[in-house]
Order: C-alpha cells, then sequence, then structure tokens
C-alpha cells in the first residue's frame, strides 16, 4: 500500500516536473488549476486517465478559439466582398488560407513532438501521461499563440 502511494506521487512529481518549463508562461491562474486538477489521482492508470482529460479540455477549448478566428476572418472577406474591395477581398482570402495552412503544420509538429516526448518513456507505464501532458501543454501554447496574433482590443477568442 505504501509503495503504490509512493508510486503515485513518484509520477506526480514527474509529471510536474517535466512540464515545469514550458509552465512558466501560462497565466497563475491557469497554472493553479492544472496542478490541482490530478491532484486525487493516486494510480498511474488514474493519472493518466486525468492527464488525457485535460488534453481533451484543451483540445476543445483550442478547436473553439480557432473557429472564432477564423470566423473573424471570414467576417473580414464578407466585408470585403460586400464593399467591393478587390485588394481586401484577395488579402482576406490569402490571410485565410494561411491560417488553414499552418494549422495543418502545427496539428503535425503537435503529434511528431509529443510522440518523440512518449519515445523517451517508452516502455514505461508513464508513458501515456507524458504523452497526454505533452499534449495538453502544446495546445494550450498553440490557444495563446492564435490569441497573440487574432485577438484584440474588439475581437476576443475566448
Amino acid at each position: 500500500m505504501i509503495v503504490q502511494a509512493n508510486n503515485a506521487l513518484l509520477m506526480a512529481i514527474v509529471i510536474v516536473l517535466a512540464t515545469a518549463t514550458t509552465l512558466r508562461s501560462q497565466p497563475a491562474q491557469k497554472l493553479s488549476d492544472r496542478q490541482h486538477a490530478c491532484d486525487q489521482a493516486q494510480t498511474q492508470a488514474e493519472i493518466t486517465q486525468c492527464a488525457s482529460e485535460q488534453y481533451h479540455k484543451a483540445d476543445a477549448r483550442l478547436n473553439a478559439v480557432y473557429r472564432k478566428a477564423l470566423d473573424s476572418m471570414q467576417k473580414d472577406l464578407s466585408d470585403a466582398q460586400i464593399a467591393k474591395d478587390a485588394d481586401q477581398t484577395k488579402h482576406s482570402l490569402e490571410a485565410i488560407e494561411k491560417l488553414k495552412a499552418a494549422e495543418k503544420v502545427w496539428i503535425q509538429y503537435r503529434d511528431l513532438h509529443c510522440e518523440a516526448t512518449r519515445y523517451q518513456y517508452e516502455g514505461g507505464s508513464i508513458s501515456s501521461t507524458m504523452w497526454a501532458s505533452c499534449m495538453e501543454q502544446t495546445t494550450l501554447n498553440r490557444i495563446e499563440e492564435l490569441k497573440s496574433v487574432y485577438e484584440d482590443e474588439d475581437r476576443k477568442l475566448e
């Protein structure tokens, strides 16, 4: 029983340390929420399940932010078309295509990056947890990237 509790604690510490360097970029409230989200997990299976759930929450958030950014750009395109502004129409179309292309490449990057992370722990029960934690953190970073580029005072993505 003590060994199992120590293993769960060790796994939780490893997860926190493995993501600590990238977490510094997260706002304090988000960091606090993430640190406490899996506090009740005691077994490796529970820790992995929690990490997976955290990733899926981040992925849903990313999809909503991406959709809002794209919708905003589509509105700009529509406004340019209504105004019969050929230059702005062309610019808006190109901007939309660039965002879509960037997102496709980012997904490839995320997947390869997190598979490389998982590979570092291959054969260990923590490999799935590390993969899910990587997927979550990389996704949270992408949300912040999109917000920094496409959000302004008039357009909020969240």
